[in-house]
Formats: structure tokens, C-alpha cells, sequence
């Protein structure tokens, strides 16, 4: 299989490009790497170009590059997911499954049971998951991971949810007891799933926006699951097991991503 590195600055035109430094090292003295060597570089916006080795010193990989192709390899829905996140390998585990399975946005979410809020530095950590994800998966736009933010700021949702919900495309789910089982929520948004994954309107993309929340340990209080309701949002049961943080978020983007 062609190997695959991660330029963010992929000149679009193509010609003479050297690997950043943490690519070029993993190049050279993992991968051995010798000139001739075919390669995909992709920087992450959903453009990738090929490319072929033309030189290699320790510190040093340089290229010569065709001219970069849109290539994302999206699902037919933008899937966003807000997440108490769990610690550890858990949490590393789950960016890479949600980068694998295509999801589009992830945001930490704290709320009243959890019980740490993720840093910076986790962040950081989790987003080189997510290129080594993409190098891996033939991904060619990054997962998005925002700052940690409050359950209850999160429920109005940003500029992009909320048109998207004002159009018809869009809609806000939160895993909670009680709630109706998310395949016949699917069910129900049949033309949501037959949108062209490139449809765009007046420039502007078009594809169906689905949100869905996913509580910590405990899932989301009452008093929670209120706020978002009276917010718009709609609970979904996962059945009657009671699955891990990063389970059940793997869950229901698989079936989203399977359903659309």
C-alpha cells in the first residue's frame, strides 16, 4: 500500500515539496524510506497529491509532487459529536475509532458527573491520533476536536446547527434513557441519507448536519437532559445495555455512518 503523509501547507500546484519534520523523521527511520519511493500527500483540507521521493538525508525528505486533487471521502452527513470524554487510553482509543468512521467535529463536553475536563494538552495529544487516523484510513479531512465546553452552553449549538436545523437538514440527538431506539430515528430522515456528499448550494455546503450527545459515566442528569430537550433536542435509547462512553459513541456514528 502507497504510504501516506500529512503536509498541511500541500502546495496545490504540485512540484518540489519537502515532508515537515516529524513526517520526514518517521519516513526515514521507520519506514526507510529511499528515493523512488511512490507516495500520497494530503494536508487535511481533503486535498492529497501523489508524489514520488527524490531525495533523503537524515533529517530531509524531498519530493516531487503532482498537482493536488479534492479528494475528501466524507459520509453523506456531517456528523458531530459532543462527548464526556473518558481518560486515557480510552479517550485515544475513541478519536481514532471516530476519525476511522469519518465523523466531522468532536466536542468535549463537561458536565455535572464528569469527572475531569479535557485539557489543552489532551487536545493536542488527541489531534496527532487523529492525523495518524487519517494516514491510516485514506482520510483525507481531519477530525475537528474543539475546546472542552459546558453541556449547557452546548445545547443552542453553533451557526452551521442551527441553519442547518432552520432548513430541514439537520437534526440534534442526545443518548439518553427513555428515549425512542436510534435506528428508527434514522428511519425516519430517509431523505437526509440520499443527499450527494458534494452537494453544495450558492458555494455553501449542503450536506444534512446530524449532532448527537454522549454523557459521562452516570450519563447526562436530569436536569441535563431537560435543558436539552427544551432546546430542541431529541433523546435516543441505546437499549437496555449500558455501554461505556467511548462504546457507545463509536455505536452510534457506525450506524449513522452504515445507515447513510
Amino acid at each position: 500500500m502507497t504510504q501516506r503523509y500529512f503536509l498541511p501547507q500541500l502546495p496545490l500546484q504540485g512540484g518540489d515539496i519537502g515532508l515537515p519534520d516529524s513526517e520526514a523523521h518517521h519516513a526515514v527511520s521507520v519506514m526507510r524510506i529511499k528515493p523512488g519511493a511512490e507516495l500520497i500527500l494530503f494536508d487535511g483540507q481533503g486535498n492529497e497529491a501523489s508524489a514520488t521521493v527524490r531525495s533523503v538525508s537524515r533529517r530531509e525528505v524531498r519530493c516531487d509532487a503532482a498537482a493536488a486533487v479534492y479528494r475528501p471521502r466524507q459520509n453523506r452527513v456531517q456528523l458531530h459529536l459532543g462527548v464526556a470524554m473518558p481518560k486515557g487510553d480510552r479517550a485515544r482509543e475513541l478519536v481514532e475509532r471516530l476519525t476511522e468512521l469519518g465523523v466531522e467535529r468532536l466536542t468535549p463536553l463537561h458536565c455535572e458527573r464528569s469527572q475531569w475536563e479535557a485539557s489543552a494538552s489532551a487536545i493536542l495529544k488527541w489531534q496527532r491520533v487523529v492525523v495518524e487516523a487519517c494516514k491510516q484510513s485514506r482520510r483525507n479531512k481531519l477530525l475537528l476536536i474543539d475546546a472542552a465546553t459546558p453541556a449547557a452552553d452546548w445545547w443552542e449549538g453553533d451557526a452551521e446547527s442551527r441553519a442547518a436545523e432552520a432548513a430541514g437538514r439537520g437534526v440534534s440527538w442526545i443518548a439518553h434513557p427513555g428515549g425512542g431506539p436510534l435506528v428508527e430515528a434514522i428511519g425516519q430522515l430517509p431523505e437526509v441519507f440520499q443527499r450527494d456528499p458534494a452537494e453544495t448550494k450558492d458555494g455553501v455546503e449542503s450536506r444534512p448536519v446530524v449532532r448527537i450527545a454522549i454523557g459521562p459515566e452516570g450519563g447526562f442528569t436530569t436536569a441535563e437532559a431537560a435543558a436539552a430537550e427544551e432546546a430542541g433536542w431529541t433523546p435516543i435509547g441505546l437499549g437496555e445495555t449500558i455501554y461505556r462512553i467511548e462504546t457507545a459513541a463509536v455505536l452510534v456514528a457506525a450506524v449513522i455512518v452504515v445507515g447513510g
